[in-house]
């Protein structure tokens, strides 16, 4: 008996010790996150607190094939059109800042109730920028709003977000039922709904927007891109003073720069004259790259040059933070472009380069000029691969007829109807939505498997079986054994805060999906200490673990909007604080009202 107590004391200092490592290097977020929780998964199997045989049983748990299915359907509502019509609707009838931020942010929230919030927000993104483009609003108001909006509303719905859907599994493994569709509706709803409300009346004067230094318009510009062009043989500018071109060029054309021969990028002497072979970097619209070939002789880099072929156009589109790119250079951009798509030029916040374009490292949020001259479908393939988000509408790779859209809609609504009523499982209704998606070519086969995160796939399917170690070793009994002593002749509403603004804490660290597994159980623990129902314990974790909005790094959507935002990391919580205890204190009543 002592040696067995020595040995599962032993498991739990390993297993605790072994969690805090994997917390820091989720929050240092120098790896990626799927690999640390794999190498931490294999660490743990070499350990003997995991069997092997239930090392990779979290890869066949509902949860981790909810996700992809919620995934795919997703893209299948993307592709079918109908957010085109959206942003058509809005351009159509938006006329003042303040109509625009609460159509935008409701709008956001009831897509994000029925699809994955991060692709609901990768779609209004590009509406929400050209809008603001058009209306001569500054972008970086709406942004940072559309991205909280887009996390508030994947609360409403059991699949609104991969943390309602491990818990809804979880409670099935405690108790034999899972949540139904809308259980998450009863605290979502009013969370959502006054959340959007205090950010549209008061929230949104916490946003930070900056100005460019000396003149009254935002640093959001995507008119102005850096592109590299070559001096040709045939300019007539050779032997010219670069004092003379920069006056020439007026106020549309910026010289930002010339490249050595050392290939970093210099600011030219005001004197010095130009010569054949020089490589210029220029801050220009795209509509001005023509207009410089011609009447300057200056040539598109060689090494960034269109590929030969019918022309399709310019194409703006912005590096995603799932990108292939991200942390890439132009090389790679080539070999995975093809022949298809080119690389024109480059917009970033800032703008400041030391090395030449083809040499820059991409960021997610940076936008790229690009130009394609293949059939519009391969394009939309290859800007799908990279995980690049068109701007501007551009209408690629997305179906025209708008009797597919009513046809989506139609799928996407009786699965949802079958899951709501429980006729079927959310598995097989879902299988059964992917399915006639395919069937009627929302999603192609060839393609299909590009459209699920594997990341976050990845993330669930080893984080079940670490999870479920806290379980084993007794470390949740522990937790909830101290937790129930200290909160004992205190009402049940103060548990329910500190599981949430704890959950809260650790989501904006690391991804809200692992928070989740983290925090599932030991809340279980603690409710069953406490003899509480698990419900109100359950939902709380739910919530809080969508609740990202301290930082940038907590949710893909606040990382989506920092680049063409302007925001910094410390922007976030200037709004992200209020709005998070508002929601505790919205959330915690409505939790006491429903489940007690």
């Amino acid at each position: 008996m002592y040696l067995y107590h020595n040995i599962a004391m032993t498991d739990q200092h390993l297993v605790a010790l072994i969690m805090m490592g994997l917390l820091v290097l989720l929050i240092w977020g120098r790896w990626r996150y799927d690999g640390v929780v794999l190498v931490t998964l294999g660490l743990m199997v070499l350990l003997g607190l995991i069997e092997p045989r239930e090392a990779f049983s979290g890869f066949s748990h509902p949860a981790v094939i909810t996700v992809a299915l919620v995934l795919l359907i997703s893209k299948g509502l993307e592709k079918s059109g109908f957010i085109n019509q959206i942003g058509e609707f809005l351009s159509s009838k938006i006329e003042k800042e303040f109509q625009f931020m609460i159509i935008i942010m409701f709008t956001a929230a009831f897509i994000s109730s029925f699809m994955n919030n991060i692709g609901a927000m990768a779609m209004l993104l590009p509406i929400t920028i050209g809008i603001a483009q058009k209306m001569k609003w500054n972008p970086s108001k709406f942004l940072m709003p559309l991205a909280f909006a887009s996390i508030l509303g994947g609360m409403n719905t059991k699949i609104g977000t991969p943390p309602n859907i491990i818990i809804s599994e979880f409670r099935e493994d405690f108790t034999g039922v899972g949540f139904d569709f809308f259980h998450f509706t009863y605290a979502g709803f009013p969370v959502s709904f006054i959340g959007i409300l205090f950010i549209a009346f008061l929230g949104w004067k916490l946003v930070r927007v900056r100005k460019e230094s000396g003149e009254n318009k935002p640093l959001i510009d995507l008119q102005e891109y850096l592109i590299e062009m070559t001096v040709s043989s045939e300019s007539p500018w050779i032997g010219e003073r670069f004092h003379a071109l920069n006056r020439d060029f007026g106020n549309d054309i910026v010289l930002m720069g010339i490249v050595s021969k050392e290939g970093t990028v210099r600011k030219p002497h005001a004197m010095e004259t130009l010569d054949e072979g020089d490589i210029l970097v220029l801050k220009a619209s795209p509509e001005s790259v023509a207009d410089i070939q011609t009447k300057y002789y200056f040539n598109l880099d060689s090494e960034i040059e269109s590929p030969k072929g019918e022309e399709l156009g310019v194409i703006e589109a912005m590096i995603g933070p799932r990108s292939r790119l991200i942390g890439r250079r132009f090389n790679y951009f080539k070999r995975m472009a093809g022949n298809q798509l080119s690389l024109l030029g480059l917009w970033r916040r800032g703008s400041k380069f030391r090395t030449r374009l083809a040499k820059e490292i991409f960021r997610s949020g940076d936008v790229l000029l690009l130009s394609g001259k293949q059939a519009e479908g391969d394009i939309g393939e290859k800007l799908e691969l990279l995980d690049l988000l068109p701007l501007w509408q551009r209408d690629l790779d997305v179906i025209r007829d708008t009797s597919r859209v009513q046809i989506a809609l139609i799928i996407f609504a009786l699965s949802i109807i079958l899951v709501a009523t429980n006729i079927l499982n959310i598995i097989v209704a879902f299988l059964f939505c992917v399915l006639a998606f395919t069937s009627t070519r929302l999603l192609r086969g060839h393609g299909i498997y590009r459209h699920i995160d594997w990341p976050v796939v990845v993330l669930l399917g080893a984080m079940i079986p670490i999870g479920g170690t806290l379980v084993s070793t007794g470390i949740t009994d522990e937790i909830a054994s101290l937790v129930a002593t200290n909160f004992t002749d205190l009402h049940v509403g103060w548990s329910l805060a500190v599981i949430l603004i704890i959950t809260m804490f650790i989501s904006d660290l690391i991804n809200n999906a692992a928070t989740a597994v983290i925090m599932a159980p030991l809340s279980v623990s603690i409710a069953n200490t406490m003899t509480y129902p698990i419900e109100p314990f359950l939902m709380s974790v739910a919530i809080g673990a969508s609740c990202a909005f301290l930082s940038p790094i907590g949710h893909q959507c606040n990382t989506l909007v920092m680049g063409p935002g302007n925001y910094k990391f410390g922007d976030y919580w200037r709004l992200g604080l209020p709005l998070e205890i508002i929601i505790v204190a919205v959330s915690i009543p409505v939790l006491l009202l429903v489940w007690f």
